[in-house]
């Protein structure tokens, strides 16, 4: 790719969303990718290996290894809130 556009559309083009990478010194750059990149991890200035237990990393799209709901992300995942108001002063 030519310009960060480019490398951001090629990426996003396709129907995988794992992990993506960035090399550059460009602040802005940066930014924008992690904005922009449609992924589960991004990596700034490093490969695209190794994931931690206690973040969500199933990717997205038609990516996965594991669950999308992992680490503390599953409280929220598999939780529904429930605002309940209980008026006792009738006992």
């Amino acid at each position: 790719a030519r310009t960060l556009d480019e490398a951001i559309a090629a990426a996003n083009g396709i129907r995988f969303g794992l992990a993506a990478s960035i090399y550059t010194r460009n602040v802005n750059h940066v930014f924008e990718f992690v904005d922009r990149i449609e992924c589960g991890i991004a990596h700034v200035n490093q490969a695209t290996v190794g994931g931690e237990a206690h973040v969500p990393f199933g990717g997205v799209k038609a990516t996965g290894i594991g669950g999308h709901e992992t680490g503390s992300t599953a409280i929220e995942f598999y939780s529904e809130l429930k605002v309940v108001y209980v008026d006792y002063s009738r006992q």
